[in-house]
């Protein structure tokens, strides 16, 4: 059994709609605390990790971990059509394999998405050492992102004990954001060693799309490593990309 409702749905559809960036089919868990997913993307390319917690429902009944297997496009389209003044209740039939997702506001609308069967492939152990840790406002990588996106398709994010980057060059065309530490926008700078790595900037401009769920992000990397970003909300929500680095031919 499990049936759950959200008294606003804005958070949980905009979190859903930065995963569904990578994954089309998902399982998601539903356990005692909240929802979870951790999925691959059909590239291996990126890892994606995401923890909605129970306590942002105003009900949460989960009896034993439930699996919700369901096409990502589908399910957002349904949640697409819930205003925000809607309480939004989803819940799993599972002998009839499908999810009732209910709104409630000024008339009731009752819709039902049948579950997929999906294979669920085998989530890669990340026991990643990542010598540079970042804490930088989320306003300050999507304008090093967007910089970026006019020169090269790489990215390069780089750190020493000094300062945090990010740079593109392009065939004629270079850009570098450089942000010191001491700079209020950076929040923390912790580096081992100093480290660089180059990314595809499709995947990172993709992964800033989660940038509205939180006013922070934490990026772990280091040189010719994948990087970690999370986006989270304290009490709320947790969304992790480990993306793996641009390798050059």
């Amino acid at each position: 059994m499990f049936n759950a409702t959200l008294d606003n749905v804005v958070l949980f559809r905009d979190a859903l709609t930065a995963v569904s960036e990578f994954i089309t089919e998902g399982i998601f868990k539903a356990k005692k605390d909240g929802i979870y997913m951790s999925a691959v993307d059909p590239t291996m390319v990126v890892l994606v990790d995401f923890k909605f917690l129970a306590t942002q429902f105003s009900k949460y009944e989960v009896d034993t971990e439930q699996e919700i297997s369901v096409n990502m496009e589908g399910f957002l389209s349904i949640l697409k059509r819930a205003s925000a003044s809607d309480k939004v209740t989803l819940a799993l039939d599972k002998d009839a394999k499908k999810l009732e997702i209910t709104f409630v506001g000024g008339s009731t609308r009752k819709f039902v998405q049948p579950l997929i069967v999906i294979e669920e492939a085998e989530t890669p152990e990340m026991n990643l050492d990542f010598p540079a840790h970042v804490d930088i406002q989320t306003s300050i990588l999507e304008d090093g992102i967007g910089d970026a996106s006019i020169v090269s398709d790489t990215i390069v994010v780089e750190a020493d004990e000094k300062m945090f980057a990010i740079s593109s060059k392009g065939d004629l065309n270079k850009v570098r954001l450089e942000i010191e530490k001491g700079n209020k926008a950076l929040l923390d700078l912790s580096v081992k060693e100093s480290c660089a790595s180059k990314f595809s900037l499709d995947y990172f401009k993709k992964i800033i799309k989660a940038g509205k769920l939180a006013d922070v992000v934490e990026i772990n990397f280091g040189k010719d490593y994948p990087a970690k970003l999370t986006f989270r909300q304290k009490d709320a929500l947790e969304l992790n990309y480990v993306l793996a680095p641009r390798v050059e031919d």
